[in-house]
């Protein structure tokens, strides 16, 4: 079980987070799960792929070689998709619900991110390994303010990291993560009616921050792997 005890805290320099901003200028973003400002859609797509950096330095942290990287438009944000060992690692990134406004209460209430994506069985579920990173600040107080504001998205990355407060997402919080034999399992004891969830126009395979695995055992899956 995930405590608040377990979350791994990954520092970023600026210097990241900046070359970051480059790579999601030159992105066009595919909001393909709710309406978003252009400013918003921006915001997601950052902090994908700061959530990129921060699990690719943890790794090598931990002598974990990535093989190749991949990405997936969700629309409610970027997944990165790491090959590592022949494992294909999926990484979600959120914000922290406003209701629940702070990571104790983000474990005790929330889900790995796993988007359906019209599988009608957890069998067709894609990706071997599905991680979740939070980050600080509050999805509707950044939504919201983000929509108050006009942003410059032709400025400098130093212009852009200020205007966004991309400071922000200098620190990630790797939360919990599991592995796709054991979510089949989980998925299939539970009753067909709670085996997803919906928001927006998707449907979410249930998997409970708490009832998955602790961030540092995904060291050990790995090097398992041999």
């Amino acid at each position: 079980m995930v405590t608040i005890n377990d979350i791994v805290q990954i520092e970023l320099s600026k210097n990241e987070v900046l070359s970051c901003l480059g790579k999601t200028r030159q992105n066009r973003f595919i909001d393909n799960l709710r309406y978003r400002p252009r400013s918003v859609q921006f915001d997601c797509k950052l902090r994908g792929y700061v959530g990129e950096v921060a699990i690719k330095n943890w790794f090598e942290q931990h002598g974990i070689i990535v093989d190749a990287t991949d990405y997936l438009e969700d629309g409610d944000s970027i997944d990165i998709d790491f090959l590592v060992k022949g494992k294909n690692i999926e990484l979600k990134t959120s914000l922290i619900p406003d209701y629940d406004g702070n990571l104790t209460n983000v474990i005790a209430n929330r889900d790995i991110k796993l988007i359906r994506r019209g599988a009608v069985s957890i069998e067709q579920l894609q990706g071997d390994v599905h991680l979740q990173i939070y980050y600080t600040p509050k999805r509707l107080e950044r939504d919201n303010w983000l929509k108050s504001r006009r942003f410059d998205l032709s400025g400098t990355d130093e212009e852009l990291y200020h205007a966004f407060q991309a400071n922000n997402y200098q620190t990630a919080f790797f939360v919990a993560w599991m592995d796709k034999p054991a979510l089949i399992q989980k998925i299939n004891s539970l009753p067909t009616d709670k085996r997803t969830w919906g928001y927006a126009l998707r449907d979410f395979w249930n998997c409970k921050l708490y009832q998955s695995k602790k961030p540092l055992e995904l060291i050990d899956y790995l090097n398992s792997l041999g």
